[in-house]
């Protein structure tokens, strides 16, 4: 069956649930025999994971949670002299080939991820 012209064979877009998500928030929120809700106990084991056991990991996580994961600057060093946002996609698509293309040969028609 051909879809029609202007009409979107996904009118919902994306599913918006998380089956995995969700059940790990029900999980996490539930209370314990001692009154504590799980997500306080995991809160807790994080901290002492980064104060006392002294794990970077655990650090940058809570840092992550709290202040959000610092921007990674993006640098762009073509010979054009228009600002990216002015780029098609087939030309930024080809901006990424052709810097892709030291690493890995790829062909042509195939995508980039």
């Amino acid at each position: 069956m051909a879809f029609k012209k202007g009409i979107s064979g996904n009118p919902g877009g994306s599913r918006k649930e998380k089956i995995f998500t969700d059940a790990l928030r029900l999980e996490a929120n539930r209370i314990d025999a001692d009154g504590r809700k799980r997500i306080n106990k995991l809160a807790e084991k994080l901290v002492k994971c980064a104060l006392i056991d002294g794990e970077g990991w655990a650090f940058n996580m809570i840092a992550d949670r709290l202040e959000g994961k610092p921007m990674q600057p993006v640098e762009y060093s073509g010979t054009d002299d228009r600002d990216v946002k002015e780029l098609t996609d087939a030309e930024l698509t080809a901006l990424i080939r052709s810097q892709l293309a030291t690493d890995e040969e790829r062909p042509e028609g195939e995508s980039l991820n």
